[in-house]
């Protein structure tokens, strides 16, 4: 990538944020711009950030061809141009949205928020533009990550903002027509995704969730950052189901928006949906524009024929034709995301539901497509955040299960024992539960013990392959990788 820029001129974009706090430069150029001491390049402008950083990153960087730091402190000044700012997240996103020359603007985007559904929306979205442009587009997500020059695995569901700007000038310079990416409430809050605006948004629901002291202090506050999205769009799709409609809606006023639900309240609505050997048909209808158009999907879980009415929504309104839906809507699968296996008579749901809600519609769509199952949990909460998850996972999935192993989720610094005994304390008399700390040997256990008929739910971890125990990511073989190999499926 051939990228310049002056180190007076960022400093002049950062004076006319208002967030320089001290200065001493000299006019130098950049052509590269990162906060990991490991990705050094020629004329680096690094940024000191992060929970765990150490003044030893910033000589180690310089050693490797740094030029100059941006930082809320001052270091070693001596050896090194500097910009000290009042704000470094906020810093890096002025910084790299000018230094890739805004190249979000010159794409079609397609920003997706909610407290659940992201990913899956994300997916479906993502497909059906595939087919219809009979080529990959970018995307952004929870899951993995693509531009053409990237195509990798994710670790952040919306990445830091020198990584997030890269990603939009890959996509640019590798001409994808189209990004389709999730927005989380922390993108916000940490104003990764400051200064961007897209064309396109997505509202899907919003609950109470990620209240802690590490994410957001109260519900306002992640509602407000959830609505900043509406902001920073041309164009809205939103939930007509879904709670605080009104808010969303008075947030939107300035906004076009078309809505999507349950009945004809809503611009795209969903009606005829049947339960299919593998999946669901149901239709969509707009009786304004008098369309009704009939889709299928493979995945399992009536609530992702919800999902899909989302980005058929979406679609609709970019202009794609039915058959590009229909295509993209049944080869979609997500990994970790409501993948079902059955073997000898025993069901086993691999899910990443971990919040009241994703609880919720995953246990409803259960009771519906198993009735008079036995069913058995897997599961726990994670350590140092979204405490409320311990009571919802104690009363939700307590009263919708017959039997709970509670087990570790990324305890992170608090010990596994002590987020169980908190869970614990919310599971209805009725369903008997016993803690494993070990996850595998839980997943293990329940899958080995489930008698014919019975329905074992894993939840929250799916896919991924690792635990986040006390800052480090420690090796997991995965909630779908185990079921796999307990049920011998290849």
């Amino acid at each position: 990538m051939d990228l310049e820029m002056s180190l007076t001129k960022i400093l002049h974009l950062l004076e006319n944020e208002n967030l320089v706090v001290e200065k001493s430069i000299e006019e130098k150029k950049i052509n590269y711009l990162s906060f990991d001491s490991r990705d050094i390049k020629e004329n680096t402008l690094f940024f000191c950030k992060g929970v765990n950083y150490k003044e030893e990153y910033l000589s180690i960087a310089i050693s490797r061809g740094a030029v100059a730091y941006i930082s809320e402190k001052k270091y070693i000044s001596d050896l090194c141009d500097y910009i000290i700012v009042n704000d470094i997240s906020r810093a890096m996103a002025v910084v790299a949205s000018e230094f890739y020359n805004h190249a979000y603007e010159d794409i079609e985007t397609i920003g997706i928020t909610g407290t659940k559904g992201k990913t899956t929306v994300t997916f479906f979205l993502s497909n059906i533009l595939d087919e219809y442009t009979k080529s990959r587009n970018a995307l952004i997500s929870t899951v993995s990550t693509y531009t053409k020059i990237t195509d990798s695995e994710s670790h952040l569901t919306t990445p830091e903002a020198l990584e997030l700007h890269r990603l939009f000038y890959e996509a640019k310079i590798s001409n994808l027509k189209y990004l389709t990416m999730e927005v989380t409430s922390q993108a916000y809050k940490k104003d990764r995704v400051y200064s961007v605006h897209f064309k396109n948004g997505m509202f899907l629901n919003v609950s109470e969730d990620h209240i802690s002291d590490a994410e957001h202090p109260n519900f306002e506050d992640y509602l407000e950052c959830k609505l900043k999205l509406i902001d920073n769009t041309d164009l809205m799709v939103i939930n007509r189901d879904m709670d605080y409609f009104n808010i969303v809606m008075a947030r939107a006023k300035n906004v076009k928006v078309v809505t999507y639900g349950k009945d004809n309240k809503a611009d795209y609505y969903i009606t005829n949906v049947v339960k299919k050997d593998v999946g669901f048909s149901f239709n969509v209808a707009n009786d304004k524009l008098n369309y009704c158009g009939e889709f299928e999907i493979k995945m399992q879980g009536r609530f992702n024929t919800e999902n899909a009415l989302a980005a058929t929504t979406m679609a609709k309104v970019l202009g794609v034709d039915d058959e590009s839906i229909r295509k993209g809507l049944l080869k979609t699968e997500v990994m970790g995301r409501m993948n079902v296996f059955e073997k000898s008579g025993i069901t086993v749901i691999v899910d990443y539901a971990h919040n009241a809600l994703s609880f919720s519609k995953l246990y409803e769509s259960i009771k519906l497509d198993y009735p008079g199952r036995r069913v058995i949990s897997v599961g726990g909460a994670p350590g140092g955040k979204a405490y409320k998850r311990r009571q919802d996972f104690g009363e939700i999935v307590g009263m919708s299960s017959d039997y709970i192993y509670l087990t570790a989720e990324d305890p992170q610094f608090e010990e596994v024992s002590k987020i169980c005994a908190d869970i614990a304390a919310y599971i209805p008399e009725k369903t008997k539960y016993e803690v494993i700390e070990d996850r595998t040997e839980a997943v293990e256990k329940a899958i080995k013990n489930a008698l014919e008929g019975d329905v074992v739910v894993l939840l929250a971890k799916g896919e991924e392959d690792y635990q986040k125990v006390r800052g480090v990511f420690t090796y997991y073989e995965s909630d779908l990788k185990i079921a796999k190999r307990m049920l011998g499926i290849d």
